[in-house]
């Protein structure tokens, strides 16, 4: 086989010689070529992009909106994607992920302070696709700590949060109750259903083994409280997931208008282009005072291509917690002394890539008896959520009742195509019946960083994310574990189901425990690295979600977060895009 490698090789090289050759070609002989010019750039088609470009084309008349994504449509996934029990199995494809790896991390133990602990770096799942890596769960507090940055972050409160995941949401629960409707929408674009078949027999047991803990039931977790065990609604609708691209960019596809001024030949519409890479933005070279972002370059089709915005036009960068400030960076935004040593020229100096903040998550895998039912599964199906105990013991009562937790537990019946790529099963890979519990940190105090490795636009950044850095995180995990493992002890699970959990011993103590930690916990909610604050405070953006020291620049996604949401990032992203929009709208209105 090593013997055909140069030849395959070889081969390569000369079909996209070939495949180079003629794009250039035929863009050399092209008799019209239009100007790229559009009101608004959007780059990225996740779930930001696709909320942006729906709500900006409707809000906002007679514009156009270019969104440049660097996937391709879900289409091409094969329908993994609209699967809910495939949620990390579609990201697999490598067509749709960044193929992103965290950087490795030596911890000093906090069980023993004579020991140091390698982790390794992991794959990290990365959306490249539209729709993104796209659940409703977030905490009136949570919200009103964005908006106590000042006077002038009062339209991030909980009251306009709370407009906005609303506007978004379409529930379908039958004969929701008034504390339900305060805190749901019935007429957004964004499908929230219940489980439409039931769960496993073993996941019910799940939820009775919890209940014998005195852990109470919660039928809402994205109400009035989030503590509690009970079943997760879901983003879907007739039987598949609804991502953003779903519900919100093939709605604004739709619109097609030729534009009032006919003689300007506009059209009205969003375009879409697929396998689009944003290379950097584009600024007003004329003016050397100001930073004023005119447009963006962008590689498609093996050429580099340029597309502008109109005047009173923006650039949106909607790439995510990873992608927006690496493109910031790229374009001489961030910090001085990791873009002088890439050789790029500083234009302002802010800390992008600093405030890298995730939900530290690990994986426990129990075997159950053979289910006698053998329906679609949904994928985390249950959720527990608590209030974790700060010494690493097993929760209590009172944290049980605690209406600020701090954990989050997703149940799931067991599925290789569920399970992380990065989660390990000591060679224990085989198909069987069982549960898997995800604990999940959900207010870490633990902080990371990125930064760029090199000045290559298609290099991946130096991402490091410094999960549990901080010992209280390390021991509320510790804490979440052990109730795991007492929950899997209860009946109906260890009666009915005999589960049996993989992989542990015991007698395991907390420095056996903080090993298995370091080594095998995982993340996939990043956020926080483009950071929405005063500037005085290690701000990004301003309240509006402008680059400081900039014009007609603009981030909008999850890392403009101040502080991480307790919860899936997911639909706070699509309720910041939503806010967003309305703020977008409002100056180019008052600019008309």
């Amino acid at each position: 086989m090593s013997q055909q490698h140069p030849n395959v090789n070889q081969d390569d090289a000369k079909i996209r010689e070939y495949w180079i050759k003629n794009v250039c070609d035929r863009d050399k002989n092209a008799q019209f070529k239009p100007k790229e010019i559009y009101d608004f750039i959007i780059v990225g088609a996740g779930t930001a992009g696709c909320v942006l470009a729906r709500e900006l084309i409707y809000c906002i008349p007679n514009i156009n909106v270019l969104v440049l994504e660097a996937g391709g449509p879900d289409a091409y996934s094969n329908g993994i994607i609209s699967l809910p029990c495939n949620t990390f199995k579609g990201f697999q494809v490598s067509e749709h992920n960044w193929g992103y790896v965290t950087q490795e991390q030596k911890i000093q133990s906090f069980v023993d302070p004579t020991k140091e602990i390698l982790k390794n770096g992991f794959p990290y799942i990365c959306g490249k696709v539209w729709g993104g890596t796209s659940s409703l769960n977030a905490m009136a507090k949570g919200y009103n700590n964005w908006a106590a940055q000042g006077p002038e972050y009062k339209i991030w409160d909980w009251d306009h949060c709370l407009e906005a995941f609303k506007a978004v949401e379409n529930n379908s629960r039958k004969n929701p109750d008034e504390t339900f409707k305060k805190f749901h929408g019935f007429n957004g674009l964004l499908h929230v259903q219940d489980s439409q078949n039931g769960i496993y027999d073993v996941m019910s047991g799940l939820i009775d083994a919890a209940k014998n803990l005195g852990i109470p039931y919660n039928d809402d977790f994205n109400g009035e409280r989030q503590n509690g065990v009970g079943i997760f609604q879901f983003t879907m609708n007739n039987g598949k997931r609804c991502s953003l691209a779903d519900s919100y960019l093939k709605d604004a596809l739709k619109k097609v208008e030729l534009s009032p001024d006919s003689k300007s030949g506009k059209v009205v519409s969003v375009d879409v282009k697929s396998f689009a890479h944003v290379l950097n933005i584009i600024w007003d070279e004329e003016n050397k005072e100001e930073n004023i972002a005119i447009g963006v370059r962008y590689f498609c089709n093996g050429v580099v291509r340029e597309a502008f915005i109109a005047p009173k036009g923006e650039v949106i960068l909607c790439g995510g917690a990873f992608n927006s400030p690496k493109i910031l960076m790229l374009s001489g935004i961030g910090p001085k002394e990791n873009l002088e040593s890439n050789n790029i020229k500083v234009r302002k100096e802010l800390p992008v890539g600093r405030n890298l903040l995730d939900h530290s998550g690990f994986y426990i895998v129990a075997k159950s008896t053979p289910s006698e039912i053998n329906h679609w599964s949904n994928g985390a199906e249950i959720g527990i959520i608590h209030k974790a105990n700060v010494e690493g013991k097993i929760p209590c009562k009172d944290d049980f009742f605690d209406e600020n937790p701090d954990i989050e537990i997703m149940a799931s019946p067991f599925s290789l195509s569920y399970m992380n790529p990065t989660a390990k099963l000591d060679n224990e890979q085989n198909k069987f019946d069982g549960i898997i519990l995800i604990p999940s940190l959900n207010i870490p105090s633990s902080v990371g960083y990125l930064e760029l490795n090199s000045s290559n636009p298609f290099d991946q950044p130096k991402i490091c994310l410094n999960l549990l850095e901080k010992s209280d995180d390390l021991y509320r995990m510790i804490s979440s574990l052990k109730l795991c493992r007492e929950i899997l002890k209860q009946p109906p699970l260890s009666t009915v189901y005999n589960v049996k959990e993989i992989g542990f011993n015991d007698d395991m103590s907390d420095e056996d425990w903080e090993r298995v930690i370091q080594n095998n916990s995982t993340s996939q909610h990043a956020c926080g690295t483009v950071k929405m604050a005063p500037e005085s405070k290690n701000g990004v953006v301003n309240h509006r979600l402008q680059v400081y020291g900039t014009k007609n620049l603009r981030v909008v996604d999850a890392s403009i977060f101040p502080y991480i949401p307790s919860g899936n990032p997911n639909a706070p992203t699509a309720m910041v895009a939503w806010r967003a929009s309305r703020l977008i709208a409002e100056d180019y209105m008052r600019t008309c």
